[in-house]
């Protein structure tokens, strides 16, 4: 693994409070202040998994360096998709780092069973815990038992995907921002414009080898066809069971298909991850390309390319797309519970909540989860202010299970590990490649495959003293599209 450490030197000068309204003291928290009061070296280990975020964390650690210039921090740049095989080895070598972000395959309940993360609620007073975005403190994301034991990373708003359009090969077909398509058809039509052009430019370019994102935005666009189902994890909550076999999923990958049959989809994006396809998008090889809201930042960092707009993603007849928001943070960072340094623990994450969530709204990197942050933060830069305008515009509050009955969560510790390995990007790359000839057998796989799965779980739960049924997972009285207020679950009750 190519592994680029800096290091953050931070001294142990006298401390007052960091953050408004907390009090992080040396020596107020659970851990020994011996290290800060002798000025020995210390080094905090700290390991993230999100690349759009290391040039501001890289920044945001050089002011570290006047502050507090007895404790070292080391970063290593760990690519996302080692990630998660990086921290389970650390896990099953009792290994961790000091400080570590969050993964879904190793959920907050788990770690907390196997006792690896430290509370930190005394990071969070109540004035302090009052400045997030509400949903962000939420049973099984970042907290259990009501204890805090996550620090949130980016808004809790996050992970809606949108259309970025290249400006220049518009302009060379004769087209402008206006042109930009809405719908399935609009896309085809555009399209077959941008090639009659001429030369190796194409309307589309996606990076399949990124089966994470190629699921994420399938699941997005598949929302405008069959809304029940929710795209964060391709779970119906009308049924209370999981269907990737809808018609949502199953006539946005034939989409796709029909895009690359008819040669309007780069062909280079069956070989390239996200990162590849998006140098060739600001490279000027094509028109349009599917990312996240955070791309906005790379391209202007990492490719030096600026000549861009945002746009929501075309759907099948132009009809309301929506990412749900169920009160959850899902991208956030813990503390190892036996952290030999958990004084200078708190001094870094505090430090780093005051200046990392301002520095990458002033990138253009994500939104902040502190909201007067995101209101009082000057952002000079349109692309990423028209990027967070549509994710919020794409959020919808939906149902979760979680928050009907908390022993969800138990349920789906159980099921970590045990879900298929398949998943809808590797069906897309297989479609596209050929290899998959049965598009509707393959997604009626997967979709049994899952469901086994959870049925297995919750039958586990039940049978240790659970008492969770497969009704807590169905909503009668959601109207998808419309936010699912609190009344909403109290009205289940009667």
């Amino acid at each position: 693994m190519n592994k680029t450490f800096f290091t953050v030197i931070l001294s142990a000068v006298t401390v007052g409070t960091i953050l408004s309204g907390c009090s992080n003291e040396p020596g107020t928290g659970s851990g020994s202040n011996k290290n800060m009061d002798a000025r020995q070296p210390v080094t905090i280990k700290f390991w993230h998994r999100w690349p759009e975020s290391q040039k501001a964390l890289e920044e945001v650690a050089k002011g570290f360096m006047d502050k507090y210039p007895h404790i070292k921090v080391e970063m290593p740049t760990i690519a996302s998709a080692q990630y998660t095989a990086q921290l389970q080895a650390a896990i099953s070598s009792s290994d961790l780092p000091d400080i570590f972000s969050n993964q879904a395959a190793v959920p907050v309940d788990q770690l907390n069973q196997l006792g690896l993360i430290h509370e930190l609620d005394d990071l969070f007073p109540a004035k302090k815990k009052e400045q997030f975005y509400e949903g962000t403190w939420t049973e099984g994301f970042t907290t259990m038992g009501g204890k805090i034991y996550a620090v949130p990373h980016f808004t809790p708003r996050r992970y809606a995907h949108v259309m970025y359009y290249n400006k220049n090969v518009l302009k060379n077909a004769g087209l402008s921002d206006k042109d930009v398509p809405k719908t399935w058809d609009e896309l085809v039509a555009v399209g077959q414009k941008i090639r009659q052009s001429g030369g190796d430019v194409y309307p589309l370019i996606l990076g399949v080898k990124t089966d994470w994102l190629m699921t994420g935005f399938i699941g997005q666009m598949a929302t405008a066809i069959k809304p029940e189902v929710v795209p964060n994890d391709g779970f119906n909550l009308k049924k209370g069971e999981y269907e990737f076999n809808s018609p949502g999923y199953s006539e946005t990958i034939q989409f796709l298909k029909k895009l690359q049959d008819d040669k309007l989809l780069h062909p280079n994006s069956l070989v390239i991850n996200y990162r590849e396809a998006s140098s060739l998008f600001a490279g000027g090889k094509a028109a349009f390309i599917i990312d996240g809201t955070f791309l906005s930042s790379e391209l202007q960092q990492n490719n030096k390319f600026n000549d861009f707009g945002v746009a929501p993603l075309p759907t099948k007849d132009g009809k309301q797309q929506y990412y749900a928001f169920q009160g959850e943070t899902k991208a956030s960072i813990h503390v190892k519970k036996d952290t030999k340094h958990y004084e200078e623990v708190k001094l870094f994450l505090n430090y780093y909540m005051e200046n990392y969530y301002v520095k990458q709204l002033e990138m253009g990197i994500e939104g902040s989860p502190i909201i007067d942050q995101n209101k009082n933060t000057k952002v000079d830069n349109p692309q990423f202010v028209t990027g967070q305008k549509i994710q919020d515009e794409t959020f919808v509050l939906s149902p979760h299970p979680f928050t009907r009955n908390t022993a969800a969560i138990q349920v789906n510790t159980e099921m970590n590990g045990k879900k298929p390995k398949e998943n809808i990007g590797k069906i897309l790359e297989g479609y596209l490649a050929g290899q998959v000839k049965d598009l509707n057998g393959q997604l009626n796989q997967l979709t049994a495959d899952y469901n086994k799965a959870f049925k297995d779980a919750m039958n586990k739960v039940t049978a240790s003293g659970g008492k969770i049924t497969p009704a807590d997972y169905q909503f009668p009285n959601w109207v998808p599209l419309q936010p699912y207020t609190k009344d909403k679950y109290n009205e289940l009750k009667k």
